[in-house]
C-alpha cells in the first residue's frame, strides 16, 4: 500500500472517529412525548426541540430507584407518557411510563413499563422518584399547553364533626288539674233557690195562720 493510499485510508479513520461520538450524542436526543390522562382529551404530542431540550437537561430520566410505589398512590390516576428519540430523522418509542404527579413543588413517582430492547418496547416493571428539577419543568411543559396536572395522592377523608347529644329540654311538672268548679256551680244555684224557695214558704205560712 502506498503512501498515499495510506493517508486516504487514516484520513477516513479519523473523520469515522469523529462521527461516532456525534451519532451517539444525536441519537439520545429527545424528539417527542405522547401523553394521556385526567385532563387531557385523547392523546397530547409534544415535540418542540427547545422543550424536549429543557426537559431532558433537566434529568426527566434521570430518578432515583424506588422498591414499590407508596401505599397512598392512586395508580388509576396516572398519566401515559411514551418518549421518542430522534434517530438521524426516524422518531423511534424509547420509553413507555406512567407518570403520577404529587402535590406543586414535590417530586412525582414514576412507573416504566417498557423500555426499547432491539427494535421494539419490552415490558419492564420499575418504579423511580423523579427529580425535583425534572417534575418543576415537565409541570411547567404540561402548563404551557393547557394541562394542569392532578396529584394522584389519596388524602384521607376529613374527620367528621363530633356527635353532640344534646339532652331534652326538661319540661316542668304540672300541677293537678284544678276541681271542675263549672260543674258545682249549677248545683250551688240550685241550693240557693230552695233555700229562697223555702223561706218563701214559710213566710206565708207565717202570715196564713197568725199568732193570737
Amino acid at each position: 500500500m502506498n503512501k498515499a493510499k495510506k493517508s486516504i485510508l487514516f484520513l477516513l479513520l479519523v473523520i469515522a472517529l469523529l462521527a461516532i461520538p456525534t451519532f451517539v450524542v444525536f441519537a439520545k436526543e429527545l424528539g417527542m412525548l405522547t401523553i394521556s390522562g385526567p385532563g387531557i382529551k385523547g392523546e397530547l404530542t409534544l415535540k418542540d426541540p427547545k422543550a424536549m431540550m429543557n426537559l431532558e437537561q433537566s434529568g426527566f430520566f434521570d430518578e432515583s430507584t424506588l422498591s414499590k410505589p407508596p401505599e397512598n398512590l392512586n395508580l388509576e390516576a396516572g398519566y401515559t407518557v411514551t418518549a421518542h428519540l430522534n434517530l438521524d430523522g426516524k422518531i423511534v418509542p424509547f420509553v413507555q411510563m406512567v407518570y403520577y404527579p404529587t402535590n406543586a413543588g414535590q417530586a412525582g413517582y414514576v412507573h416504566y413499563t417498557g423500555r426499547l430492547d432491539g427494535e421494539t418496547l419490552q415490558a419492564v416493571d420499575e418504579w423511580h422518584v423523579m427529580r425535583l428539577d425534572a417534575d418543576k419543568t415537565f409541570r411547567e411543559l404540561m402548563t404551557a399547553n393547557n394541562v394542569t396536572l392532578q396529584s394522584a395522592l389519596i388524602t384521607a377523608p376529613a374527620a367528621a364533626a363530633p356527635t353532640v347529644h344534646v339532652e331534652p329540654a326538661a319540661v316542668p311538672a304540672t300541677s293537678a288539674a284544678p276541681a271542675q268548679v263549672p260543674y258545682l256551680i249549677p248545683i250551688m244555684i240550685a241550693a240557693i233557690l230552695l233555700l229562697i224557695g223555702a223561706g218563701f214558704a214559710l213566710k206565708r205560712r207565717t202570715v196564713s195562720h197568725p199568732t193570737i
